[in-house]
């Protein structure tokens, strides 16, 4: 590690600890969509994949894969964390914090958008252009622009469009403080509610899974949790981390009894923020657990997860074709077992290695360019109980490779 960069840990610890929280979502929506693609393929060659395969057990390891589509909410939650962990009492340079968004966003997705149109341009058109360009190709459902390319971008429209409003709801937190959060999020949860009573035939997954209504409340939940990081850190120790992480595991195991996904019925409403609140509480108790841990794992896991924007836009094109040549997924047991021992040995050093390079050709250079867009700090301004604020946020300027969220359901 570089001189700097130890500098920049030590004045933010919870940068490494983040880092691994997010190799970890990563992996877990690699192994997910590799597991219900592959799975499928095996049992059924031939056929595409259907909400009719969904894999199903009542082991709750299982079902942490088996859900595990559960990463897009860790990484939302982890991207109102880490903004606001590094942004707290602090007042934001609205044009500078958007060029940032664009230099860590767009390079890569540009770039993406272009190849996955030029190898499939029967997808193209106009509208769906515009949509995917600018952050609204969320909006009616996951709209897909060169096919398996392009099945990840919804989530990019999703992370952008929080990116938007984060500095006024950063502003709401400096001035009124965590209250005002915690109503917007119960609002939310109100207004979707009101949504599935008023809407005879409402698409519960477009609405709830695919849009900023269904999203909103995860990265609001991160942004509360990195308040009670930063101010009362104390309260997030080990017991909140063994909690939070057995919850994890109860709520996917029920998630994945209750059909959640291949069946979406109206509880749906308010599961965003069930599970938002969870991954908020393992979120902010793991990055204070596991702050100050260097060691050859954490190190390792740290540099997957820097990597975390190229894995989840390329990881579906090579789960997508594994999956769909006969002879390249891995047989061991039934379909599910072939399925997570091809993403094990298959899909993910693949995936590491493509989004190594094009994390260090194409987005490290970008990520010189970006601005400080950071207010001095007055000294009424919220601070660090241990050490002084950082006046580059991690999620802004230095750090390695910034939160985006991951894949979903396709």
């Amino acid at each position: 590690m570089s001189k700097g960069a130890s500098v920049r840990s030590s004045n933010r610890p919870y940068l490494y600890p983040v880092d691994v929280l997010r190799a970890f979502a990563a992996l877990l929506v690699v192994l997910y969509h590799t597991t219900q693609l592959v799975s499928a393929r095996v049992a059924h060659p031939g056929h595409d994949f259907s909400l009719a395969d969904w894999p199903y057990s009542r082991n709750p390891l299982k079902t942490l894969v088996f859900e595990g589509h559960t990463g897009v909410a860790l990484f939302m939650v982890l991207s109102g964390f880490i903004f606001t962990s590094g942004t707290l009492g602090r007042q934001i340079q609205y044009r500078s914090f958007l060029i940032n968004r664009l230099l860590r966003i767009y390079p890569l997705y540009l770039v993406l958008v272009v190849l996955a149109l030029s190898l499939t341009p029967r997808s193209f058109t106009l509208s769906a252009l515009i949509q995917t360009v600018l952050p609204l190709s969320s909006f009616g459902g996951p709209l897909v622009v060169g096919g398996p390319w392009g099945t990840m971008f919804w989530a990019v429209a999703v992370e952008f469009q929080f990116y938007l409003v984060f500095p006024l709801l950063l502003a709401l937190l400096n001035r009124f403080g965590p209250s005002v959060l915690v109503r917007m999020t119960a609002a939310f949860a109100v207004l979707r509610v009101l949504a599935v009573v008023c809407t005879p035939g409402l698409n519960i997954n477009n609405i709830f899974y695919y849009s900023i209504i269904g999203r909103i409340d995860q990265f609001l939940l991160g942004m509360l949790i990195a308040w009670v990081y930063v101010r009362h850190r104390s309260w997030l120790g080990v017991p909140v981390l063994v909690l939070s992480s057995l919850s994890a595991l109860a709520m996917l195991w029920a998630f994945n009894q209750l059909h959640g996904y291949a069946h979406p019925a109206a509880w749906r409403a308010v599961w965003t923020d069930v599970e938002g609140t969870v991954w908020a509480l393992f979120v902010g108790s793991f990055t204070h657990v596991f702050s100050h841990r260097r060691g050859l794992v954490i190190r390792t896991a740290a540099a997957v997860g820097s990597t975390s924007f190229s894995i989840y836009l390329l990881h579906f094109v090579v789960v997508y074709r594994i999956a769909s040549t006969a002879g390249w997924p891995l047989r061991w047991g039934g379909p599910v077992s072939s399925a997570f021992l091809t993403g094990v040995l298959l899909v993910v050093p693949v995936v590491l290695a493509i989004s190594t390079v094009t994390y260090q050709s194409i987005e490290r250079p970008f990520l010189a360019l970006r601005l400080r867009y950071l207010e001095p700090a007055d000294s009424n301004a919220l601070h660090w109980p241990t050490e002084p604020p950082d006046p580059v946020p991690p999620s802004a300027e230095t750090a390695p490779a910034k939160t985006m969220a991951l894949g979903a359901p396709h």
